[in-house]
C-alpha cells in the first residue's frame, strides 16, 4: 500500500519534471494573446481604420450612452465651417457597440487587411483604392440623397466586391454552413440585407457599383498612384519593411 501511495504522489509532483505543464503553456492559446498576434500582423492602414472605429465606438459606449455623437456624422454644412474630420469619421460608424458591431468590424478587419497585404509590393495602390472608394461613395450618397450614416456599410460592400473579384473562382465558406464562389459573395450579402431588413439593399448595391468601377479602371490602368504618394512610402524604410514581411504569406 505504501508503494502505491508513493506512486500516486508522483502524479502531482511536477517540479523539475520534463514535460511539466504550467500556465505559460496556455499563454499562447489565450484569446488575448491571439488578438495581439492578429493585430501585430495587421497592415498599417487597416490598423488605423479599424483602430479608429473601435476607439470612437468604445468612447461612445462609455461616454455617450452607446450613442454615436452627432459631431462625427457627415454634414457638409458643418464641414464648410471648418469641421474637416466629418468626411472621414462618417466612414467609421458600424452601429452601436455590441455583438453585431464586433462581428461587423472583424469582418471589415479581415477583408480590408487581406486586400492591403496583397499590395505588399506597391502599398500605395491600396491607399489609392481606399481613397477612390471613399470619394466615390461620398459623391454617390450626396447625389443620390442617401443616408450618410451608412457610409461604413457602403465601404465594407466596396471592399467585399474587390476582394471577391480578386479571389474569383474560389470557394468561400459562409458562416461555416455552406460554400459559394467568391464572386457571388457581394450578391449574397445584398440578398441577406433585403431578407433581414425588408428593404432594397441600396447601400450594398452602391458599394458593389463603385467596386466594379474601380476594378474596371484598375484593369485599364487609369488609377496609377501619384509620384508624391509613392515618395511618401519609399521615404520610410521601416514602413516598407512591414509590407515586405507580408510577401511570405503569398509566396
Amino acid at each position: 500500500d505504501e508503494e502505491e501511495e508513493d506512486d500516486d504522489a508522483h502524479l502531482f509532483d511536477d517540479e523539475d519534471e520534463e514535460g511539466a505543464v504550467s500556465d505559460a503553456d496556455f499563454e499562447g492559446d489565450s484569446l488575448k494573446a491571439r488578438a495581439r498576434k492578429a493585430w501585430a500582423a495587421t497592415p498599417p492602414v487597416t490598423q488605423v481604420y479599424v483602430g479608429s472605429s473601435l476607439a470612437l465606438t468604445l468612447g461612445s459606449f462609455f461616454l455617450a450612452g452607446n450613442q454615436w455623437p452627432a459631431w462625427l456624422n457627415l454634414d457638409w454644412k458643418k464641414v464648410m465651417t471648418g469641421q474637416l474630420w466629418r468626411p472621414f469619421t462618417g466612414f467609421l460608424y458600424y452601429g452601436p457597440f455590441g455583438l453585431s458591431y464586433l462581428l461587423t468590424i472583424h469582418f471589415v478587419w479581415t477583408y480590408m487587411g487581406t486586400l492591403e497585404k496583397l499590395q505588399f509590393a506597391e502599398p500605395w495602390d491600396f491607399l489609392v483604392m481606399l481613397l477612390f472608394g471613399a470619394a466615390s461613395l461620398l459623391a454617390g450618397v450626396g447625389i443620390g440623397g442617401g443616408n450618410a450614416r451608412f457610409l461604413g456599410h457602403n465601404l465594407s460592400c466596396f471592399l467585399v466586391y474587390i476582394w471577391a473579384r480578386t479571389y474569383e473562382g474560389q470557394e468561400v465558406a459562409v458562416m461555416e454552413f455552406f460554400t459559394i464562389r467568391a464572386e457571388l459573395l457581394p450578391w449574397f450579402f445584398a440578398a441577406q440585407t433585403y431578407l433581414l431588413e425588408h428593404e432594397p439593399p441600396v447601400h450594398d448595391l452602391l458599394g458593389i457599383a463603385i467596386g466594379h468601377s474601380y476594378t474596371v479602371l484598375r484593369q485599364r490602368k487609369r488609377l496609377a498612384a501619384p509620384g508624391a504618394l509613392r515618395a511618401v512610402y519609399e521615404a520610410r524604410p521601416e514602413l516598407m519593411a512591414k509590407y515586405e514581411a507580408f510577401a511570405e504569406e503569398f509566396s
